[in-house]
Parts: C-alpha cells; structure tokens; sequence
C-alpha cells in the first residue's frame, strides 16, 4: 500500500495504466444517476481519515465511470483526445502550483506566456496588438463586449450603466449561447441583443444585419457591437467577416469575432482562406483545447489595439501584489482574473514538440477525415446530410419510416449508442429538425475509427427501426 508520505509512485502507475487503457473498451461505462449515486456511496469514504488507501478506491472509481474523451467513438464535443506533451505541461503546472499575476512568482511562466501569445498574434493577424489568456471561450466574449462597452462610453467606467443609452449588440442567430450570458453579466440585458438570420449554410445575412441595425437606431438605440463567428457551434459555419468589418467600421461598432472552435483553421494553409478578414476585427475569441486539442483549459482574447485591457481590467489598489516599478512585467493586471494557472505552458510544450508543421498537418488531417464521414453519409441511402460542411462538424440522421417520428427515432438511436459505450456523438437542433453533430477533433482518430462510427450507427438504426415498426 502506498504510505501518506509517497503518493506520486502510484500517481505515475496510475496515470500510464489509465493513458493505455484510454483508447480501448467502451466509450463509457453507463450507469444513470441513481445507480452511479448508489456506488458512490458504497465506497463508505470516511472523511478526515488519512488513508491513501480511500483516496485511491474514489480515483479508481471516477476513472471507472468517467467518459473516455480520448476514445477513437468520442465525437461529442468541441474538444477531445490527449496530446502528450500538452498533458506534461498540465500536470507540471500543477506541480508547481503557479499563478500567473506577477513576474515574481511566476518569472519563466510569464516569459513563456509573452513568447506564446507573441507567437499566436502573428498567427491570428494581430500582431500589433494585444492578447489575453482566459478561460475559454465563454469568458473570451464577456471581455470582449466590456471592451466595446467601455470603448464607446469611456464614463462606463465611473458612472456605471446609470446614464447608459439604450444599445444593441448584433449576433448570429446561430451564436453561441455565451454571448446571451455576456449580456446578462453586463448589465445592459437580453433585450439589447439582436439575432441576425442565417443562410442555409449557416452564414449571418448581411442585408438583414445592416436592416436591423438601421432599426436599431431608428428605435432610439445606439449600435455597440456587431459578432461575427468563425465556426458556429452546430453547423462550423463562417461569416464574412470582411463584409461584417465594413459594416462595424460604417456604423462604429466594435468587430469581434468569436473563434474559440473554428478560430483552429489558422494553423492551416488550406483552411486559413475561411477566416478572410478576421484581421480587421477589433478582437477574437480563440480556443487551443478544441481543435489543437491540448487539456482543458486554454483560452485567448486577442485585441486589435492596445490599451483595452489596461482599460478594463487594471483597477483598484494592488499595490500589495503590483509593486513599484514591475507592473508591465506581471500579467495580472491586464487580467479578467487575479489568481490563474499557467495554461500557456501546456500550449508552449504542444508547439515545441509538434511545431507549426505538425499542427498544421493535425487540422488537415481533421478535414480529410470529415470529408471521408461526409462521403459516406452521402453514398448511404439511410442517411442524409442535414447541412453543408464547413470544417469538421458534420450534421447529419437516419431517413425514416414515413410512421415513425425522426427526432425522436434518431435521439434513440444517439442515446442507445451511449448507453451501450459503443460511440458518444451529440444532438442538436436546425430548427425543429434534430440533427446528430459529429464532430471530429482527435488527433488520433483514424479513418478506420469513422468507418466503425458509422457500422456502429447503421446497426444501431437497424435495431431501433425494426423495434419502433413491431410497436406501431
């Protein structure tokens, strides 16, 4: 038995066993609420107790029960698999235990965080600017609405939303739901964000974006921001964001674009030429645990000009933390956070071990293999695809029995697949029609794993259509 004192030997036994065996068997070993609930509870863990042995017994028991994400049949989320250097940086930011608010205790970390973010500015066009790392996402496109709030009312910061006009932010109607929790978080509410329809591709209209800011203005409200996304959540759609920068320009908006998924293309010559005039946008979103695939977490906001996050974000007496003289040398103060883990490391140790080529090579290698999913959903006559391909999300269902409902026979066929641990893949909505969002971000996925996702799929549908026909 491991002693109190030693724990790290059968830390490191755990993680390799785990790291072989994360690829095999089941996607998931499925237990419901009540019965995870119950094994839980029969491990009698006594609290307080010092015993390794206990600690263990709950480690065994969540990597049991948990999702493989690294799994060749996990196409669920915007994220998946394991990058090996990247899982070294992560756990060795732990180890340290740093915090990346000042120079002084963090002095390498925050070198390699400017070299990091210098590298990726020139990557994404903004290389005069200014970058932050986040938490995601989610936390990207909050910042960015503040920086446009305070850039067009600078007494924001003084006055608060007392004397604020009445605004309006313009967003895809296939935006991510972030940017509704953005509004909510900063105070000027749901009422001011308008939803701009989208093509059949999933493209934000221009006619009608340019209609519905005009109407904005002729309802008293003043134009703050218009969104443009770089990989839409379900379909992996791009807006034209040189369009979308004319109009912002016209109408002196803030141009964010929100590319925490498809923001990935840029590492790549034969995918760069979606993201055409994301260098005019006043910021972008951007997410290296998604289509890079290095751990969670891995958030950067990148600003067009410097100045916005001095603006924003350095407020308050921190002369306690900042000291005199060292305040463009700590990192803290241009933060939406004080305390945060030095996610950069794991990306710098991704870049260093793979480099540009390498990471290049990864999203070409995610686009063939969904160009090989969209070929056999087209050349199978039980299946249809639902939207046109971007990237590497791919929409797509079963064709149906004319007796039998297709949300529903489809969300049976997804949810049995799960239950069994065969494939994990996700549900979404085009309009009323359910879709089955297979997204493919794992850089160990191979061609023969989409083939068996799809045996996995077609036998499954079997099963279930026969099922649904004898009860009807």
């Amino acid at each position: 038995m491991t002693t109190a004192n030693t724990p790290y030997s059968h830390l490191a036994t755990l993680m390799a066993q785990y790291s072989e065996q994360r690829t095999t068997g089941s996607v998931v070993d499925y237990k419901d609420y009540a019965s995870l609930q119950r094994e839980l509870q029969a491990l009698d863990l006594k609290e307080g107790a010092q015993d390794w042995g206990s600690i263990w017994a709950l480690v065994d028991t969540y990597l049991k029960y948990s999702v493989k994400t690294a799994h060749p049949q996990y196409f669920n989320q915007l994220w998946a698999g394991q990058s090996e250097p990247a899982l070294v940086g992560s756990v060795i930011e732990s180890l340290a235990n740093t915090s990346m608010y000042t120079y002084e205790v963090a002095p390498v970390a925050t070198l390699i965080e400017n070299e990091v973010l210098s590298r990726f500015r020139s990557v994404f066009g903004f290389a005069s600017g200014e970058a932050q790392v986040t938490t995601g996402g989610s936390n990207s496109n909050y910042l960015s609405l503040l920086l446009a709030l305070h850039k067009k009312f600078p007494e924001l910061k003084q006055q608060g939303l007392n004397n604020l006009p009445n605004v309006a932010v313009f967003v895809s109607a296939e935006a991510h739901y972030s940017m509704d929790k953005a509004m909510v978080m900063s105070g000027i509410g749901l009422d001011s964000l308008v939803k701009v329809p989208v093509d059949e591709t999933g493209v934000m209209l221009m006619p009608e974006l340019e209609a519905l800011i005009n109407q904005s203005i002729l309802d008293g409200r003043v134009p703050v921001s218009i969104i443009g996304t770089a990989g839409t959540t379900v379909r992996g759609a791009f807006d034209n964001f040189t369009r979308i920068a004319e109009i912002a320009h016209a109408h002196d908006c803030w141009f964010h674009i929100d590319g925490a998924w498809g923001g990935g293309v840029a590492f790549s010559a034969q995918t760069r030429t979606l993201l055409a005039g994301s260098e005019m946008a006043d910021s972008l979103s951007w997410d290296g645990h998604k289509m890079l695939g290095v751990p969670l977490m891995c958030g950067v906001l990148f600003v067009r000009e410097q100045g916005h996050f001095d603006r924003v974000c350095n407020l308050g007496d921190t002369s306690y933390i900042f000291h005199s003289g060292a305040e463009r040398q700590d990192l803290g103060p241009y933060s939406l956070q004080c305390g945060r883990r030095v996610d950069m490391f794991k990306m710098w140790l991704e870049f260093v071990y793979y480099g540009e080529q390498g990471l290049e090579a990864r999203i070409n290698h995610f686009m063939q293999l969904s160009e090989l999913a969209e070929t056999i959903i087209k050349d199978e006559p039980t299946l249809e695809l639902q939207s046109t391909r971007w990237i590497n999300n791919i929409c797509f269902r079963s064709k149906h029995p004319d007796t039998i409902n297709a949300n529903d026979f489809n969300k049976t066929v997804r949810e049995r697949l799960y239950q069994q641990g065969q494939s994990l893949v996700n549900i979404a909505y085009l309009g009323d029609d359910l879709t089955i969002r297979l997204i493919i971000t794992n850089k160990d996925v191979t061609e023969q794993d989409i083939r068996q996702f799809f045996q996995n799929w077609l036998a499954c549908a079997a099963s279930v259509e026969e099922e649904l026909l004898q009860c009807a």
